[in-house]
């Protein structure tokens, strides 16, 4: 799959699937010319949809008005969220104004580092009790810019926990019940902590494109809308989840060049957003889990992105010089990033638990695997997060996921009502998880 490369086209590597030893079948958004390109190297093209129409058929699922600008917003969350998609400004409101309706109970973070386009991002901690020996759950969404039901699952996620905390009554999605007395042991025992819309300004840039205007790619939009110097509208912005210091430098699935939709950026943390993540991480060390929401594919991914894992060569890691150059070649001998037996095993029975959950919903059955699938990455969020305690012993152990919602970007809402569920259900099902239950 590597040869394709050098097109520099926007592939879904993670939801590659393998046909035969030889043959692979690849999603991706492509022009009429890098199709052509494509063909002319001697690739199958297969047109499964016109992006285009999909694309207007979208941006008519935005609210054209800011649903939650007003605490009375908020009250009834239930019946406005379902009119379409939370726009950046939407849930940026939605933060504020619930921790205006729970003071109690919500802390709101304003986070250090202006957007681009200087926008002032927020993260939010819930919690109650008198509890201080507390872990730290930390979820994260719509980190690439078309992703856009990141945020609205992360921002479902808070509402529901904490009105059926207020009613003292049963969490319930589909057929997936948490019972009131979990309700109460997440938020007696955590500090929960929810970041929705890491990269505002991307997510404004695809809500509000004209994908009649011109190349409905940037409908489509990936990275973060950092004013690269480089010309073409497609040089701009960096990706996002290719930009943390996680084997940065070592270009595993990643790229230098700013047309890429890889691209990674000046250096690791170059950008604000990904510096705000790191903000949390740093300024609250009890979080030892970590959930990044995308789309798509049907995935609950673990570590390691860079290459397959072993349990048995402790030298064979990411901080050791001897093997640069030799990881993110797969099912080789020459090297595997280690994971000890017991993080292996506890890293993935939370992933099946969270599957288990999800499925208990509506039937809906993700794939569990390790993060490096068919394509190697670095420089992940994921990666990054479950380093961070091998680097500084110091850091508290983080296990740290990726799930990858749908099957496709931007779902149709009536779709993405349905996904909302499944994901706030595994996300409770960690949290219960993470306080013992």
């Amino acid at each position: 799959m590597r040869a394709l490369d050098r097109f520099e086209l926007d592939l879904k590597y993670s939801s590659a699937r393998q046909l035969a030893a030889d043959r692979f079948m690849v999603p991706g958004i492509l022009t009429e010319e890098q199709v052509r390109q494509v063909k002319a190297a001697g690739y199958i093209v297969e047109k499964v949809s016109d992006l285009s129409q999909v694309a207007e058929e979208r941006v008519q699922e935005v609210s054209p008005v800011n649903r939650f600008a007003e605490v009375a917003g908020l009250s009834g969350f239930k019946e406005r969220a379902i009119m379409g998609y939370m726009t950046a400004d939407e849930v940026e409101s939605a933060l504020v104004n619930l921790q205006a309706m729970h003071p109690d109970l919500v802390t709101l973070i304003e986070l250090p580092h202006r957007t681009w386009e200087n926008r002032i991002s927020h993260a939010v901690r819930i919690r109650t009790g008198t509890n201080t020996d507390r872990t730290g759950v930390l979820f994260t969404g719509s980190i690439h810019a078309r992703e856009w039901g990141g945020s609205d699952i992360c921002v479902n996620f808070l509402v529901n926990l904490i009105n059926a905390y207020r009613a003292g009554s049963e969490l319930t999605y589909g057929g997936k019940s948490f019972p009131a007395d979990q309700v109460r042991a997440i938020l007696e025992n955590l500090d929960v902590f929810v970041f929705p819309d890491v990269n505002p300004d991307g997510k404004h840039y695809s809500q509000t494109y004209n994908p009649n205007s011109g190349d409905p790619q940037h409908f489509w939009w990936r990275k973060n809308r950092k004013p690269n110097t480089n010309a073409g509208a497609s040089s701009q912005g960096v990706d996002l989840n290719r930009n943390f210091d996680f084997l940065w430098s070592s270009g595993i699935g990643t790229s230098s060049s700013p047309s890429s939709f890889t691209y990674k950026g000046q250096s690791a943390f170059s950008e604000p957003e990904t510096r705000n993540v790191r903000y949390l991480f740093d300024t609250y060390p009890n979080i030892g889990y970590f959930v990044d929401v995308h789309s798509y594919g049907g995935l609950i991914l673990y570590n390691w992105g860079d290459d397959n894992n072993q349990t048995t060569d402790s030298e064979q890691n990411f901080l050791n010089p001897t093997y640069d150059g030799k990881r993110g070649n797969l099912n080789d001998t020459i090297y595997g990033e280690f994971i000890s037996t017991q993080d292996k095993d506890r890293i993935i029975s939370l992933a099946e638990r969270m599957n288990n959950a999800l499925a208990a919903v509506r039937g809906e059955n993700y794939t569990v695997q390790q993060s490096v699938g068919l394509y190697p990455t670095s420089a992940t969020s994921d990666d990054y997060a479950f380093s961070r305690h091998i680097v500084n012993r110091l850091n508290r152990k983080v296990y740290a996921y990726t799930i990858e919602f749908g099957q496709e970007f931007v779902p149709p809402f009536s779709d993405m009502s349905n996904i909302i569920q499944d994901v706030c259900a595994a996300m409770n099902e960690l949290c219960l998880a993470a306080a013992g239950q």
